[in-house]
């Protein structure tokens, strides 16, 4: 085959809608969404042929007429047009936006499922037909174009053209295939549904198309830090720059745990956690998500928010971080992706405020528990709090033969594994105090420790035992790059017994 003939061809999956005004929607709401794969036409796909496998002519739907050679995915191709001025304003965007892709990228064949048979008459106008002669309407089947859907028209004219240039480049229209239903289109509708959010509830006009490897596209990997142990994340967007502050040095994020199924914040029940990251490294898709929620929602009153940490670290946040990630619901930013019975919250407001002070007064403590562990001295104390290493209850850390040292979990600490016993000191008693650490509630979760690669890595235990009867107590994990403090909400008190004070007689 010549070098010079392009060999990756693009199948792309394209829908467009309108929404109907309706009660408090005054107008009506155009768009489009697309989905589509480039394949590379020299290799051969080793997949059998089954349901919703890739293969030339779109993902296998079972239609046997097609010429159904199974391909390999190189990249995805995602697009949405939102506020569209008609439905062939869509159509045309959407369109003009998969051909200047392919043209781009130089490749081959262009073969789009769609049940638009406009874009079918849209691909065959030449360019007098766009041209506007004085009284003479411009259209596309029945509909007149606007001077803005013309523009828009001529520059697809212009684009065809680059592809029809070269006569080893070809344009197929696969309507039939639209009403075949497989994978192909439930993610082009799945692409049309978050245009249709950004039309109703953003001012967004463009276009926005993306072209990502397969691999990225499947496995989408956010830059989170998995030594968090939490179900919340917790900010405020009315202190804007605070935000942005450092601490000793790092970045700070703040973190938290409600009792399962259940909205209580700042209410003390077994399950509720609170923590902290201090890190050298941000984590952008905190800060983009930030950055989104002080510019979707309005917070005169300093109301603190709560992000759903599951649905934030999700593969379709990840996807869409860069684009839209969510969408305003009342005082809610929700994904644009539709989740078993709705759509997925990603940030809240706490509203009343008063169910954030205790969230607030949790968080403002462990600030201090890291300057103590940082001022601590070679006795591992600073004022009432002495902070005890028990890096050896969690991991070991073996040499190898090129004199690398590797981090794996301790083998005592396996799945099973739900509570260490630390002894402990306190001023007060007359002999050692055994406190209980209780997997994922006083110290980080199984996986959470797991996802650590540093061997330097430190766990500690920190006792603050200014109280005569009693002790509070947090873990700390640290690496070269960040300080992890991590406590029960509840649960971290330790008091003292009669035996443990020496008053028994």
């Amino acid at each position: 085959m010549d070098e010079n003939i392009p060999t990756i061809n693009m199948v792309v999956y394209l829908i467009a809608n309108a929404l109907e005004p309706k009660e408090g929607r005054r107008k009506h709401h155009y768009y489009m969404g697309g989905h589509g794969y480039t394949y590379d036409v020299k290799e051969e796909g080793k997949k059998k042929l089954a349901k919703d496998v890739a293969t030339s002519t779109g993902y296998y739907t079972g239609n046997k007429q097609k010429p159904n050679t199974v391909v390999v995915v190189q990249d995805i191709v995602n697009l949405i047009v939102p506020n569209a001025s008609s439905l062939i304003d869509s159509l045309m965007k959407g369109f003009l936006e998969v051909l200047k892709v392919a043209n781009e990228r130089g490749q081959k064949n262009l073969w789009i499922v769609t049940p638009h048979k406009e874009l079918e008459l849209i691909s065959r106008m030449q360019e007098p037909a766009w041209k506007v002669v004085s009284g003479q309407d411009v259209k596309v089947g029945k509909h007149v174009l606007t001077p803005e859907e013309i523009k828009t028209g001529i520059e697809l004219c212009e684009q065809l053209e680059i592809l029809r240039n070269n006569k080893e480049r070809k344009l197929f229209f696969d309507l039939p295939g639209s009403a075949e239903g497989g994978l192909g289109n439930r993610l082009a509708h799945k692409q049309m549904e978050i245009a249709e959010i950004s039309s109703v509830w953003g001012h967004e006009q463009k276009p926005d198309i993306s072209v990502m490897s397969r691999k990225e596209y499947e496995n989408p990997e956010t830059d989170f830090n998995k030594i968090v142990s939490a179900s919340r994340w917790y900010f405020e967007t009315g202190q804007y720059e605070k935000f942005y502050d450092l601490f000793n040095g790092y970045r700070v994020y703040s973190f938290g745990k409600v009792e399962p199924d259940k909205n209580y914040y700042g209410k003390i029940t077994p399950d509720v956690t609170y923590s902290k990251l201090y890190t050298l490294t941000p984590i952008k898709l905190l800060d983009k998500m930030y950055e989104f929620t002080a510019k979707k929602i309005a917070n005169p009153d300093g109301y603190l928010s709560a992000g759903t940490l599951n649905n934030l670290t999700s593969k379709d946040v990840a996807r869409m971080l860069d684009s839209i990630p969510a969408v305003k619901e009342d005082n809610n930013l929700v994904s644009p992706v539709t989740k078993g019975n709705g759509k997925p919250v990603l940030i809240e407001l706490i509203s009343p405020v008063l169910m954030s002070y205790r969230i607030r007064e949790f968080l403002d403590t462990m600030d201090i528990v890291l300057e103590s562990f940082l001022k601590k001295d070679e006795k591992n104390v600073f004022g009432d709090t002495k902070f005890y290493n028990i890096t050896d209850l969690i991991y070991v850390k073996e040499v190898n033969g090129k004199g690398v040292t590797k981090l794996k979990l301790h083998p005592d600490f396996n799945q099973l594994k739900t509570t260490f016993k630390v002894p402990v000191e306190h001023r007060n008693a007359v002999k050692p105090v055994p406190i209980t650490l209780s997997v994922g509630y006083d110290i980080p979760e199984r996986n959470a420790f797991n996802s650590v690669e540093d061997p330097d890595v430190e766990v500690w235990v920190a006792v603050d035992s200014r109280n005569a009867q009693g002790m509070r107590f947090c873990t700390l994990v640290k690496t070269n790059d960040f300080i992890y403090v991590h406590t029960s909400a509840g649960a971290n008190l330790r008091v003292l017994s009669e035996a443990e004070l020496g008053r028994n007689s």
